[in-house]
């Protein structure tokens, strides 16, 4: 069985049905976080690119780890398929991703403060990225929003249950998160970094805004997921 009906093969149907989904809800829910990011360290249009790509790749990382416990305890995962088993899952998820929003958003707000320790602190980063080829703040970002488990991949691994192994869970869950890699998202992050930018002389307020959005953007996930909990 098939994510979308019309698509027989479900891997195919899974990399569609990710298309689909990222081409709205997945961009509008994960756009502020990436944006604001991509402000906070003043990324141009490649590097808002990379930024988002690393993102997503920390999303897709999160979708195989789920994928891969769903394949394994594949019976266990028949009895916690309910969106209220699911929920102290989701609710410490979302409080995970909040903390590290806030996290990074105050490291980027502590180096703008301090700019004669700034540039080592880019340089340090500039490093890491060379030869790691991952920026650690975009992937962690992707990774914790990742484990949040959209609908749509809850009703894609239920689907898997009766004839997928291991293997075969993950496949399809990193072929869903890939299909939703190829979402607006990733042209609005080079795009948001080329228009940023564009305006050297607000360099530094644009990445006070960065931050500071992350972190508020951190808090209200924190007190909306602290609602529900008890």
């Amino acid at each position: 069985m098939s994510l979308i009906p019309e698509i027989s093969n479900p891997y195919i149907g899974a990399f569609a049905g990710g298309l689909f989904y990222g081409l709205a809800v997945c961009t509008a829910s994960c756009l502020p976080y990436v944006t604001s990011y991509i402000a906070g360290i003043g990324a141009g249009f490649k590097k808002g690119v990379k930024i988002t790509l690393i993102f997503n790749s920390g999303r897709v990382l999160a979708y195989a780890l789920i994928g891969g416990l769903v394949g394994l305890f594949s019976g266990l995962f028949r009895l916690l398929v309910s969106e209220e088993a699911l929920s102290p899952f989701q609710v410490y998820s979302s409080l995970a991703f909040g903390v590290v929003s806030i996290i990074i958003g105050s490291s980027i707000l502590l180096k703008v403060r301090k700019p004669s320790e700034c540039n080592n602190a880019n340089m340090i980063i500039e490093r890491k990225t060379n030869r790691f080829g991952v920026d650690f703040g975009a992937f962690s970002l992707g990774l914790t929003r990742g484990l949040i488990i959209c609908p749509p991949l809850i009703l894609l691994l239920s689907y898997s249950l009766p004839f997928a192994n291991p293997a075969g869970s993950v496949a399809m869950a990193v072929l869903f998160g890939l299909g939703t890699t190829l979402s607006p998202i990733l042209l609005l992050g080079g795009v948001t970094g080329w228009l940023f930018s564009k305006a050297p002389l607000f360099r530094k307020w644009i990445s006070i805004a960065g931050g500071g959005l992350l972190i508020a953007l951190g808090a209200v996930t924190i007190v909306s997921s602290a609602t529900q909990i008890g």
